[in-house]
């Protein structure tokens, strides 16, 4: 897994195109170890209307990140498994961080955690930022 692509879009709509935006430093940093902590092939951090996505080995990362935020298309795509945690900013619900791969995978305890623990990083980090 050394060869990383990690796009940023912003979704003008759900069913529009993507367009490049701005990436925070720590949003590169929680998909990237998402991936690598949890052995998949891609991950991705949505918040409103922003996505965030990290791959490995080949997934071409700007072209598949608006469509594989969504569950549905993830799976349309070949992505047989999928653990979600939601995001959170000052207790209220603002996203998701996910992690996908193509082989089909039960996630335990111990990785549901991991991924909470990362994402748990984006509140800290936008407190820092404001």
């Amino acid at each position: 897994m050394s060869d990383w692509g990690v796009a940023a879009l912003g979704l003008e709509s759900r069913f529009g195109q993507g367009i490049a935006g701005e990436m925070m430093p720590e949003e590169s940093r929680i998909v990237r170890a998402a991936v690598l902590l949890l052995r998949g092939e891609v991950a991705v951090l949505r918040t409103g209307s922003r996505a965030v996505l990290a791959a490995a080995d080949g997934v071409e990362a700007v072209d598949s990140a608006r469509r594989l935020s969504d569950p549905l298309e993830a799976m349309v795509l070949g992505y047989r498994s999928q653990l979600s945690v939601p995001l959170w900013r000052d207790g209220r619900r603002v996203g998701a961080l996910a992690v996908l791969g193509r082989d089909e995978r039960r996630f335990g305890d111990a990785d549901i955690a991991l991924l909470q623990a990362l994402a748990s990083r984006m509140d800290r980090a936008h407190r820092s930022i404001h």
